[in-house]
């Protein structure tokens, strides 16, 4: 073999070698790269784990400052996703209404705790439930499972429970097909609030159109021709001024109404001597009762404890008390006022020997426009009662009705003493 050729394989035989050997080394780079490269994973994968420390145990040195730098940032968002848990939670915990999360398959997965306490359970067994199984309300659900598949925001009202309160529920996705989020409002103070609305605009509707209308009649009557009788001309303005007394009793009474409701009255508090107040009052109405042949008496001790209040006030309210047991009391009938001392007040009662109040009215007959007995809803204004149950409570105290229908009744209200409000 020449030369030449001898250098020629010679050459082939190192290229080979050299190829072999880069092959080698290529595989031995790639192998422990990809050891490496695994070894991080699990690292990774297991930071913030109780299996942290084996994972670790198989790192190259030269790795150790990145695992300790991801470990950081995993430990800083962790403690930045639990403190946001913790403020929603906290957030949502402190609102009125219920608010339930769940998830595309309608399973709950968070509940406030204000839904949880309607529920009398614990947070954490409603979540990981179905919603049908934790409100067993089939309405609620089915607007869920419309809004998951809609999209679109799901709004009904519901009533549930033995005393029939209204919900209002709103079913709001989270966008990405995620769940919902369902609010749930109880919306039954404000159905009230609504029926008492429309109760007090059909009331004094119903309160002025009897005395308008008699106006009208009897203005147009002397308008045609029967004002030349001044006996007739005396009769027809004495029932115009009972009218228009009425009416303007009607305008104060809303007006002193208002003012209480909306807390525009300063009470003039000082000890009052209800011996004091109580004759003050009956003297005021004993013109009344006597034209309707009533007897009142008055049961009031002088050594009776003194309580704190405004005398005017109370003195209203003991006025409309007793207004009110003279017109539901028959001719000939008897009204007894009375006071004693009670468990740390002093009580007050008016009691007739009326026609007496239903029981099924006696919770109701404080409220403003309110009459227990129609037949007679031509009488009063309807006002007085809601009156002094205002002025009752604005003293600390409360006012109650008993009755048994036929048989009278009595109204009674408490007052603090003068010492117990010190």
């Amino acid at each position: 073999m020449s030369d030449s050729g001898l250098s020629l394989g010679c050459i082939v035989a190192g290229v080979l070698a050299g190829g072999v050997v880069a092959l080698v080394m290529w595989w031995r780079l790639q192998r422990r790269a990809t050891t490496r490269a695994g070894a991080l994973r699990a690292a990774i994968g297991s930071l913030g784990t109780n299996g942290g420390d084996s994972s670790t145990a198989r790192l190259a040195p030269s790795d150790r400052p990145v695992l300790d730098a991801l470990a950081h940032v995993t430990a800083t968002l962790r403690d930045r996703v639990a403190t946001a848990e913790q403020v929603r939670d906290l957030a949502l915990s402190r609102v009125s209404d219920g608010v339930i999360i769940t998830d595309s398959h309608v399973i709950v997965q968070f509940v406030n705790r204000t839904q949880a306490d309607r529920l009398s359970l614990p947070q954490q067994r409603l979540v990981g439930r179905s919603l049908i199984e934790v409100l067993h309300d089939h309405d609620v659900d089915e607007a869920a499972r419309r809004c998951l598949s809609t999209g679109v925001e799901q709004r009904t009202t519901v009533e549930v429970g033995p005393d029939k309160r209204y919900i209002h529920v709103s079913a709001t996705p989270l966008g990405g097909g995620a769940g919902c989020v369902i609010v749930l409002q109880d919306r039954t103070e404000v159905r009230r609030l609504e029926r008492v609305r429309r109760e007090f605009v059909a009331n004094i509707s119903h309160e002025l159109r009897t005395p308008l209308a008699t106006l009208k009649l009897l203005s147009e009557t002397l308008v045609m021709g029967d004002g030349e009788d001044p006996v007739i001309v005396k009769d027809y303005l004495g029932r115009i001024e009972v009218e228009v007394d009425r009416l303007a009793q009607m305008v104060d009474e809303l007006g002193a109404l208002s003012l209480i409701e909306t807390g525009q009255v300063v009470l003039e508090r000082e000890t009052v001597h209800i011996d004091a107040v109580v004759r003050r009052a009956v003297a005021r109405l004993e013109a009344q009762a006597a034209r309707s042949e009533l007897t009142i008496t008055v049961d009031v001790p002088e050594d009776l404890p003194q309580p704190y209040g405004d005398e005017h006030r109370l003195e209203q309210v003991l006025v409309n008390l007793l207004h009110n047991a003279i017109k539901f009391t028959p001719v000939g009938g008897r009204i007894r006022v009375s006071a004693a001392c009670a468990d740390g007040a002093v009580k007050v009662s008016v009691q007739d020997t009326g026609v007496g109040i239903a029981e099924d009215d006696l919770d109701r007959i404080f409220e403003r426009f309110y009459k227990a007995d129609k037949s007679r809803s031509g009488t009063g204004t309807g006002l007085g009662l809601a009156i002094a149950r205002h002025i009752v409570e604005l003293h600390g105290g409360r006012i109650w009705a008993e009755s048994a229908e036929g048989k009278g009744a009595t109204l009674s209200f408490t007052l603090p003493l003068a010492s117990s409000t010190d």
